[in-house]
């Protein structure tokens, strides 16, 4: 009898231990949910606004990344909540770190998140470029069916941009040619002056006509018109965007 007592008191105590720790456990989920989500939030906000139809290589491996090891702060009590919460700053800082430099240097941001490539020129598909991006005919005319165009011959340019859509030219639309980007980040892109057979001392020449050097202008483009447009690194010089002849 008394045997029976001692281990009714024990299973008692047991499903008592059982529940305290069950409501320890989501007591502890609830408060580590509620941290992996600010974490996320407020490193997002620094990352930046991109949406998901936006996202370049180094965005996409970035949110990857930050979502797995949010998910392990979140719910895994095995994972230490500092060990968690140092990997999120850590990847956090990275792709902060690649953004920035992104924005700074036209060569990391080639490197980070890639550059355009062209499918189509002058009606000519390219299919070196298309292999080089894994792409074949297939993916190439579901893109264009996207945007309503089901007769290649239609197509004059067809784009690859570095988030992975594709912009298209039609034969019939009234340019002929696209815009060409001169300056970015005020450093001279040549491999488009020498495209358009231009040179950089051209350009240099064309700048100062306008009363500056080519380290005070942001970005230049010209039109398929043969006008540019300029915006500078100083917004008191001349703003919004000037476009001249």
């Amino acid at each position: 009898m008394d045997n029976k007592i001692e281990i009714g008191k024990h299973n008692r105590i047991d499903r008592v231990r059982w529940r305290n720790e069950m409501d320890s456990g989501i007591v502890e989920v609830v408060i580590r949910s509620f941290g992996a989500y600010t974490i996320l939030m407020v490193i997002n906000n620094m990352l930046g606004k991109q949406t998901l139809s936006q996202m370049t290589n180094h965005d996409f491996i970035t949110a990857v990344m930050m979502g797995a090891i949010g998910a392990n702060l979140a719910f895994d009590t095995q994972v230490s909540y500092w060990h968690s919460f140092i990997a999120l700053l850590i990847i956090g800082g990275i792709g902060y770190s690649t953004t920035y430099l992104s924005l700074k240097n036209r060569g990391v941001r080639k490197w980070f998140s890639g550059e355009p490539s062209m499918f189509i020129e002058n009606g000519k598909i390219l299919e070196s470029n298309m292999k080089k991006q894994k792409f074949n005919m297939d993916s190439l005319n579901q893109s264009l069916r996207e945007k309503n165009i089901f007769d290649i011959n239609e197509v004059d340019y067809a784009v690859l941009e570095p988030d992975g859509h594709l912009s298209v030219m039609r034969k019939n639309d009234n340019s002929s040619l696209f815009p060409v980007e001169l300056i970015m980040d005020g450093k001279v892109i040549e491999n488009n002056l020498r495209d358009i057979k231009l040179s950089k001392e051209w350009l240099e020449r064309e700048v100062r006509k306008r009363g500056y050097e080519i380290k005070d202008v942001f970005y230049c483009v010209r039109g398929p018109d043969g006008s540019f447009a300029f915006d500078y690194h100083d917004d008191r010089l001349r703003s919004p965007i000037d476009r001249e002849r």
